[in-house]
């Protein structure tokens, strides 16, 4: 619990003189509880894609590790499962310490059915899917792409992601009712992208392809901009 106060990379003197590093306290507490699935799932966090740590009885664990790890000594965490896909590649899949065998989108459905309100979840979930494409979540419901990103923007409407991948599956001058009854275009939702993450270029050229040959668009801060200026 002490390395949870810590920023990212900080560090904390116990009262016996001695500093510790975030990551240095989920080793310790690793030692003193190898079943303790915080201290795996946490420490996991601290670690870069493909970094890897190692526990004072010597072993070496990697991110993905760690995770899984997590799940093993407790598999009802579903932000476990949710990082788990995250370090997967598009279409990879992981052996679980219990065998199971699971792809991206399986975690992500599993992260889901233990935490419906996880913005980030369907999200995810949905950038696994190809334009079109459907899947069913545990409880039998079936979710389309678009129903996926609208539901992440329910549960969170200040991720300037969900928005831009809402607009993506859009066709060119369509538009989508959220789920709090607001109509959004496809050139709104990049607007609303961009009022969020002003530095996400990716939205700027897409709202760019939204304009005709020498339009313009007033962005929600009051800038105009033509489509040669995003």
């Amino acid at each position: 619990n002490l390395g949870t106060t810590l920023t990212r990379g900080g560090s904390v003197r116990l009262l016996n003189g001695q500093q510790m590093s975030q990551q240095q306290l989920y080793i310790k507490s690793i030692d003193v509880d190898p079943n303790n699935f915080r201290a795996y799932y946490n420490l996991g966090i601290t670690l870069a894609s493909g970094e890897n740590v190692k526990l004072l009885n010597g072993q070496l664990m990697s991110q993905q590790q760690l995770f899984i790890k997590a799940i093993d000594a407790y598999p009802n965490d579903p932000h476990a499962y949710l990082n788990l896909g995250i370090t997967l590649t598009s279409g990879g899949s992981v052996k679980l310490l219990n065998g199971h065998q699971m792809s991206q989108q399986q975690l992500y459905i599993k992260s889901i059915d233990l935490d419906p309100n996880d913005s980030h979840a369907y999200l995810n979930l949905g950038i696994t899917l190809t334009s079109g494409g459907s899947v069913k979540l545990l409880n039998g419901q079936q979710m389309s792409e678009q129903q996926l990103f609208i539901k992440a923007i329910d549960i969170d409407p200040y991720n300037s992601v969900t928005y831009f991948c809402l607009g993506t599956v859009l066709t060119s001058g369509g538009s989508v009712k959220l789920l709090n009854g607001q109509q959004m275009s496809e050139q709104q939702l990049y607007l609303r992208s961009i009022e969020l993450d002003p530095n996400d270029s990716h939205a700027y050229l897409n709202l760019g392809t939204t304009l005709t040959r020498g339009g313009s668009v007033r962005l929600l801060n009051g800038q105009q901009m033509s489509q040669q200026q995003l």
